[in-house]
């Protein structure tokens, strides 16, 4: 059917029109069209995913007439091609028709006059020629070639995938990894989309079952298996212990005709495949066997390697620190400061207020003193912590991908570190390293660098897989020393007192008006005290130092997300002098708090920024978003998923970071994230106030809850076990 676009009905805009989304449009036939029932219409409403919606080019729909008892007759698409006419106005019409990003008519006829009736060759197989075209920049041409491979090579793979809930990016990926192919390779072989990341055994098995695969294949077996080892490093792990890996595998898989013997079967296949490992009883996949191997062998070399240094007079150093910073260090203070100065490894760990930051200081001020030449680094796992301990110690510091040269690729995995250049390497906020970045680090340091730890061994694990703190500390290997005096207290501070007591499983905490909680036991009256007193705190610190905090992202109408539209609309209300970019049912507005949710480039996941301008170009928005430390970065709105308003954010994602004021809800609804590490966590990022809000009952169930999930690992072991061969 050839057809010219006239009017959009689902959506009800353009601006709500997303990459792969589901489409309703009317089209008037250039020929003479005939419906199923043998009968000439003037008008066809269309119906399927990615829909042409440009007025200045022609379409060839391929597809089939339905009868819908409620929308009455329609065409479903199931492929169409752009009908453009080889001349100059037909190939300008068709760059500039709006479903190429980043081009609008006066770059289509800069573009025609360089390649003319060549364009369009140019664009299928050497786009890098666009970049010598004025106005198209390296990140421009990016977007140029991504939007033309989604709308002309891609997109039968886009349509054919989105109803499964596989993004664009990824269907994209799929056809740039297996071509003209691609639909017959998923069609024929639907597991092979495990192979890709971020698609993962859910998706590929509802594609098979609806496509009449048998539950029991051999190759449906196999990569549920795969997944549960994938499925359970998400959630911390990097390994399950025999026989509660089989129960999983079941529960996985959950098929009736399926046994044990049968999962035992197909996993001992999987050994001997080696595409599953096993080390004491526990099964890994390959790449989590292969990253807790490897650290515990750095670690080692590390300790193999190390000596003891040596200072004249040590007490006399801290003397001379203890008049400078006016402070008086108490014993264990002393203790960790020699300990650290005088091994090759070691670890601090103490809750807030035991003195953490000013030993930080000691340190690096008596080495210094005593190595003059020599090179210090000093990180953190995420830019706020880093830019603290900078603040805190008066030492240059950065995250620790920074210090690695650490870039994420698109789909937000890391490349390989480079090697860094430094005698003593001080890390803070420890208990945030997973198993890859602490591999990453210890890939890169010299033997003989001297390393010190430093962190909250009580506080939430790291939001990627293992344990490395507390198995390092486990370990008995590496001279540790743990803080347990509180000295913030003397400033007439609760927050560390109460964490203190979190810790000791007791709920006597002490309220003031630096430590509040506010009952509240319905979630929609939280909601709306939440805001107000977030709107309050605001006034009095400033939107920077407070911080909003909630254990689920969804759910609720206290979760992070329902809070962060519920108070941005009060924080930074609609107006027209405030432009907006949408992706879906996404909306961001230019002044928005954000959070980086994915990493990508030079910044984290986690990282908070500030939407500085949106501007609009031959229909298409860009965001501009300030990270602070000089990055400014673009989004378009194809890529907002990539961040989260920054108003509220749950509790795992405040890790390293710490506020004046901090608001916590806690209800009986999250009874499923209730544990003492969360509500440590949480009061444990307040420096001044600390208001909880919500069912009191909640908070005690958090704090008596110690039947939390221990994360699989076996690093402590392994270091043992190579510290005697």
């Amino acid at each position: 059917m050839l057809c010219q676009f006239s009017r959009l009905v689902y959506p009800s805009n353009v601006g709500n029109i997303t990459p792969g989304s589901y489409m309703v449009a009317v089209y008037t036939p250039c020929e003479k069209v005939l419906d199923s029932a043998g009968n000439s219409v003037t008008q066809v409403k269309a119906v399927g995913y990615s829909l042409p919606v440009s007025d200045k080019i022609r379409y060839d729909m391929k597809g089939q007439w339905s009868k819908n008892s409620k929308h009455g007759l329609q065409f479903e698409v199931e492929t169409y091609e752009e009908v453009i006419k080889p001349t100059k106005e037909g190939i300008i019409a068709y760059l500039s028709s709006g479903q190429i990003k980043g081009i609008g008519p006066k770059l289509a006829e800069r573009i025609f006059a360089a390649f003319g009736l060549e364009t369009l060759d140019v664009l299928d197989q050497a786009p890098e020629k666009l970049i010598k075209i004025s106005g198209i920049s390296e990140s421009k041409l990016q977007k140029i070639c991504d939007s033309y491979l989604a709308n002309r090579g891609a997109r039968d793979v886009i349509a054919f995938l989105t109803p499964y809930g596989i993004t664009p990016n990824r269907a994209v990926k799929l056809y740039k990894e297996y071509g003209k192919d691609a639909i017959k390779i998923v069609q024929e072989h639907p597991y092979r989309l495990c192979e890709l990341a971020g698609i993962g055994f859910k998706t590929a098995d509802k594609i098979a079952m609806s496509m009449g695969f048998d539950t029991m294949c051999p190759e449906r077996i196999s990569e549920g298996i795969l997944y549960t080892l994938t499925d359970a490093e998400t959630r911390g792990h990097l390994c399950i212990e025999k026989d509660d890996f089989i129960k999983e595998c079941l529960k996985t898989l959950e098929t009736p005709e399926l046994t044990a013997g049968i999962v035992g079967k197909y996993a001992n296949e999987l050994i001997s495949n080696q595409r599953i490992c096993v080390y004491d009883d526990c099964l890994y996949s390959g790449r989590t066997y292969i990253a807790e191997k490897v650290l515990a062998i750095y670690l080692e070399r590390q300790l193999a390697m190390q000596k003891k240094f040596r200072y004249d007079n040590l007490d006399a150093e801290l003397d001379k620190e203890e008049k400078l910073l006016k402070i008086r260090f108490a014993p264990e203070q002393r203790e960790a400061v020699k300990t650290a100065l005088t091994n090759g490894i070691s670890i601090i760990t103490g809750g807030p207020g035991t003195g953490k930051t000013s030993i930080q200081r000691a340190i690096l001020d008596i080495y210094s003193h005593n190595n003059p030449k020599n090179i210090i680094c000093c990180c953190a796992p995420t830019g706020r912590a880093a830019r603290r301990m900078e603040e805190s110690t008066g030492y240059d510091s950065s995250t620790v991908h920074k210090a690695l040269c650490l870039m994420a690729g698109e789909d937000g995995e890391y490349g390989s570190p480079e090697n860094i250049d430094a005698d003593l390497v001080l890390i803070d906020e420890t208990s945030m390293l997973d198993i890859y970045l602490s591999g990453n680090l210890f890939s890169a340091l010299k033997p003989d660098t001297q390393v010190i730890f430093v962190g909250d061994a009580d506080q939430l694990p790291s939001v990627g897989p293992g344990a490395v703190l507390n198995e390092m500390i486990g370990c008995g290997r590496i001279p540790t020393v743990r803080l347990e005096k509180v000295f913030r207290q003397s400033a007439g501070s609760r927050i560390a007192t109460n964490a203190k007591l979190i810790k000791q499983n007791n709920v006597g905490l002490e309220y003031g008006d630096d430590f509040q909680f506010i009952d509240s036991s319905d979630i929609t009256v939280s909601a709306d005290l939440i805001a107000q007193m977030y709107v309050e705190e605001v006034g009095k610190y400033g939107v920077d130092n407070v911080a909003l905090l909630t254990p689920f992202r969804q759910r609720t109408e206290t979760g992070a997300n329902a809070l962060n539209e519920k108070i941005r609309d009060i924080i930074n209300p609609c107006s027209p002098d405030k432009p907006e970019i949408t992706h879906g049912r996404r909306l961001f507005r230019q002044g928005d708090k954000v959070m980086q949710i994915k990493n990508r480039d030079d910044v984290n996941n986690g990282d908070i920024g500030y939407i500085t301008r949106i501007e609009s170009c031959a229909g298409d928005k860009t965001a501009y978003i300030d990270f602070g430390d000089g990055r400014v970065k673009e989004y378009d709105s194809t890529e907002l998923d990539l961040i989260d308003l920054g108003y509220a954010s749950t509790i795992h994602k405040a890790q390293g970071a710490e506020y004046k004021s901090v608001i916590i809800n806690l209800q009986k609804a999250h009874y499923v994230m209730l544990t003492r590490p969360l509500v440590y966590t949480a009061v444990t990022r307040g420096k001044e106030r600390v208001i909880f809000v919500g069912d009191r009952k909640a908070l005690c169930t958090a704090i008596k809850r110690t039947d939390t999930e221990k994360r699989g690992t076996r690093l402590a072991k392994r270091i043992r076990e190579y510290s005697k061969s």
